[in-house]
């Protein structure tokens, strides 16, 4: 498994544009968000059978990846764990296998505070909040480091951007 910084978070709260800026400022490849190809290229109806899908076509997509570099990783199984749950009150076992076993360098948790962005993948514009403290939740059992992202549109970059500075420094020192 790559060293991995992950960005996750509830919808539209702004997860692909942090990692196309992080993978920028930094210089590390992006790995973009496999369940929006996936619904693209397949039709935007999906079912509970399509969420293990595409988490297997991530989690091969991720295990191809060099170990030696980092990676900006635009969301992964976490997203579609707490979205199954959510959307289907149940989330297959393998998914939360694969959760136990992976464990991100440090993960950027995106508030969604910042306004909606209307797009035909997205469905929940008024449970960002309540989706969120799943998030939470989720990752203190996980035991992943994580960084909540607050700040406001274009300042999140600077805020995420200054957190990993100062971690990849702790990282090579």
């Amino acid at each position: 498994m790559p060293k991995t910084i992950l960005i996750t978070g509830p919808e539209s709260s702004g997860k692909s544009t942090l990692a196309q800026y992080l993978s920028k400022a930094f210089n590390f490849d992006c790995i973009n968000e496999y369940a929006r190809e996936y619904l693209e290229s397949a039709g935007h109806i999906y079912t509970q059978d399509d969420i293990l899908s595409i988490a297997k076509g991530h989690f091969l997509l991720i295990n191809q990846l060099p170990e030696t570099s980092f990676f900006i990783l635009d969301t992964y199984l976490l997203n579609l764990k707490i979205w199954s749950n959510y959307k289907y009150g149940y989330c297959h076992h393998w998914i939360n296998e694969q959760l136990q076993k992976f464990k991100p360098a440090i993960t950027f948790l995106l508030k969604p505070n910042i306004p909606w962005v209307e797009d035909p993948l997205r469905e929940s514009p008024f449970e960002r909040q309540i989706i969120f403290k799943i998030y939470e939740k989720e990752l203190t059992e996980l035991k992943w480091p994580y960084y909540i992202i607050d700040a406001q549109l274009i300042e999140r970059n600077s805020q995420a951007e200054h957190i990993l500075k100062e971690f990849l420094d702790l990282k090579l020192k």
